[in-house]
């Protein structure tokens, strides 16, 4: 997910209100959980939603500030066979990954066994510098706004492909590197998060789905997992379909072959795709992250400074001259009255996820779906921004 201009910005603005606007008043319980006739109304919008933009299948979680959860469920998992989206069903959250990588490495920061400002090239074991800016350290934090001069094109996306490239073999081909100096600005990139990723796995002496659940997931109580074959029961696993024009969905992310694959031996030097976007969860788990993301400090997970650190705008930090960001969450400010939402979107495999929270107000919206036709109101998923709007409408006067 990139940045939004301001441009950009006015267009979510407007667009969101269009949305929301004809959602009634929404009323909560005793409970704090939305009562029948708002949930009903609020799942009829959803899904007028979702049908415009002809999603296979989705799951919202809302997050109230005062610990309630409200999860809708809607459409098909899987179509053949066919499974119905379930509070249970597990999605890939694509490029969400990216914010649960940012929690993982700033919780070896706590312990000291990661530094943000430390070079990369100190927990891979060899340089990682540009080649056309070969005096300019790379560092962690610059991995984590993506300004790091990094660029998916080229031996990246050979890599994606199947071959066999290892990281340092990336990172030592000029195609991987973008003419900027490192720092010097923000460009979106999936490289960055596989290098931040095999750091991290290398400072932690783990996998990146091993440090995910033993330092975010269990603690939080979070059916979530790093990796489609620590899914159990597997048949929870939702698809993925590409939606294009009225054409019917089209299988690309098949979750029972991925979960039937052997895992291969712990090596970030070639398994480095996972931290840009293998992650899954299920509607509760996902509403869990939120409420971390959306929390002033969890013991036991990440202190209130290191959250504060991930949703800082790191300008002028450590080296990193323009990020616009914090450390994977970009911002959406005033585009839904009453929140400052930071947070990630999440697009593959014509699925996508968004996870936003607002630390002021102590909500979040989680979402995830299983296919969807992907117009953008740019910079995010049309889909995904008018479910948002949707879901932060509904948590307008939660906390009051």
């Amino acid at each position: 997910m990139r940045n939004a201009t301001e441009p950009e910005l006015a267009a979510l603005r407007a667009l969101a209100a269009r949305v929301a606007a004809p959602l009634p008043p929404v009323q909560r319980g005793a409970d704090g959980k939305l009562t029948p006739e708002s949930r009903d109304a609020l799942g009829r919008a959803c899904e007028g939603a979702l049908r415009r933009h002809r999603a296979v299948g989705a799951a919202i979680a809302l997050c109230a500030p005062g610990g309630a959860t409200d999860i809708l469920c809607f459409g098909r998992a899987r179509l053949r066979p066919c499974a119905p989206v379930t509070a249970r069903t597990c999605f890939r959250l694509a490029s969400v990954s990216k914010l649960l990588l940012s929690f993982a490495a700033l919780s070896l920061c706590e312990e000291g066994r990661l530094s943000l400002d430390e070079e990369a090239g100190a927990y891979l074991g060899y340089p990682v510098r540009s080649p056309r800016h070969a005096s300019a350290p790379v560092t962690l934090r610059m991995l984590l706004t993506h300004t790091a001069a990094l660029r998916d094109g080229g031996p990246y996306a050979r890599a994606v492909e199947g071959e066999p490239l290892t990281l340092r073999a990336l990172l030592e081909d000029e195609g991987s590197w973008l003419p900027a100096r490192p720092g010097e600005r923000f460009a979106y990139c999936n490289l960055s998060a596989a290098v931040a990723g095999a750091a991290v796995e290398r400072a932690g002496g783990a996998p990146l789905s091993a440090l995910l659940r033993e330092r975010i997931f269990l603690p939080l109580g979070a059916r979530a997992y790093g990796d489609p074959r620590d899914v159990s029961p597997a048949s929870d696993l939702a698809c993925g379909y590409a939606v294009r024009g009225w054409l019917p969905p089209r299988l690309r992310y098949d979750a029972a072959r991925l979960a039937a694959r052997e895992k291969e031996p712990f090596d970030p030097e070639r398994d480095y795709l996972a931290a840009a976007g293998r992650a899954i969860a299920d509607a509760d788990g996902l509403a869990r992250l939120g409420r971390l993301l959306a929390s002033h400090g969890a013991p036991g997970v990440l202190s209130g400074a290191s959250l504060d650190e991930i949703r800082r705008c790191q300008d002028g930090t450590g080296g990193v001259e323009r990020a616009g960001r914090g450390l994977n969450v970009g911002f959406l400010p005033g585009v839904f009255p009453g929140f400052s939402p930071v947070g990630h979107q999440g697009v593959a495999y014509g699925m996508c996820a968004e996870l936003f929270a607002d630390p002021a107000t102590g909500s979040a919206v989680g979402i995830m779906t299983s296919g969807v036709r992907l117009t953008r109101a740019e910079p995010l998923a049309h889909v995904g921004l008018e479910l948002l709007a949707l879901g932060f409408a509904a948590l307008r006067g939660a906390q009051d």
